[in-house]
Formats: C-alpha cells, structure tokens, sequence
C-alpha cells in the first residue's frame, strides 16, 4: 500500500521545505491521467496544473522531488515496479530528469542502468507506465 506523507527536501541553501502528501497524490493522479492517453507532460505543465488545483509551494526547486516521490510509492507496490516519473520529461528535449537516474526503489531501479543504457531502458520504463495495471490509490 502507498504510504503518501508530506515530505521534507532541501530548497537552496540551508533550507528545507515541506510538501504535503496531498501534492505528491494530485501529482499522481495527474500522470495517471495523462498515462492512461500514452502521453508524456512537461514538468512545468505538471507544475502549472498542481498550482491550478491550489497546491502551493510548487516551482523548480520542488517539482522534481514531488515527481520522484510519486515513482517511489508506486514502485514499491507494483509487481514488477512501474516507474510514473518516466513519463515526465523536461519541456523540448522529451527527456527525463536527472533525478530519474536515481531513484532506487522497486524491482528495476534505474539507479541500476548503467549510462550507456538509458536511453533504450528509458523507452520500457514509459511503455511499462503506459501498458501496466497501476494506480495513485495503492
């Protein structure tokens, strides 16, 4: 089961901010969404749809920790893991993040996929996001 709980990150310098467990679960739902149509969003679409919906708090700094947390949840209880953040990409390049490569969770992590094999796993990680049975109510 998703165990969503606000979370604590490092926001610049010394700093750290909070974000609430709500976030991260509209953040999921809004991938589901646009998983279930086998798309990709931008993270700053991501960012401009949570702030419609009155999440605060939510800008560069913050939005890729959001993103992480939502593939970390549903990573640890799919079968075999589903990482939703693939399907989250930066705006132009269709890329994901850096952040990406470093998740750890689930039963393939891509923290385990060495560099010259990104890109080709990156294309299972979306298919499996796109074509595998998962949800934001685990």
């Amino acid at each position: 089961m998703c165990n969503w709980q606000d979370i604590v990150r490092p926001y610049g310098k010394g700093r750290k901010i909070q974000l609430s467990a709500k976030v991260v679960m509209d953040a999921c739902n809004i991938i589901w969404q646009v998983a279930q149509k086998k798309q990709r969003i931008a993270y700053s679409e991501l960012m401009s749809i949570l702030k419609q919906q009155g999440n605060r708090k939510i800008n560069r700094a913050t939005i890729g920790h959001i993103v992480g947390e939502v593939s970390i949840q549903v990573s640890q209880v799919t079968n075999p893991s589903i990482y939703p953040s693939a399907i989250v990409v930066r705006k132009g390049t269709n890329q994901s993040g850096k952040g990406f490569w470093g998740l750890d969770d689930g039963s393939s992590p891509p923290s385990a996929v060495p560099q010259n094999q990104q890109r080709q796993k990156m294309q299972q990680y979306q298919d499996d996001v796109f074509n595998r049975s998962w949800n934001c109510s685990c």
